[in-house]
């Protein structure tokens, strides 16, 4: 093994956790897309009300599509690294061996 390190519990970690973002943003998402602005009386009003309930629900699917991407990304970044730390292992060893 080279001198090259990651923590891997702690990437599966953070990739879980983005993974996570959507779902656990989905249901407050969905409560806000069913506020009833029509309850408030005053259309200005309702009307903000509406507008903020399509932008929070945009904004939380922008959320879970960025978190699974950076997970997605997580997860390649580990193969690299797998594959950098191998690759530099086998060449410290092959130098050594040439000693």
């Amino acid at each position: 093994m080279s001198d090259l390190y990651i923590d891997g519990e702690m990437l599966k970690r953070v990739r879980e956790n983005l993974k996570h973002i959507g779902s656990l943003l989905e249901k407050p998402a969905k409560a806000m897309d069913q506020v009833d602005s029509k309850a408030m009386g005053a259309s200005e009003l309702e009307k903000q009300m509406d507008d903020f309930g399509d932008e929070w629900h945009y904004g939380i699917g922008q959320l879970k599509k960025f978190s699974t991407d950076a997970a997605k990304a997580l997860d390649k970044i580990e193969k690299a690294f797998g594959g950098l730390d191998d690759a530099l292992a086998k060449a410290l060893r092959e130098a050594a061996e040439k000693k």
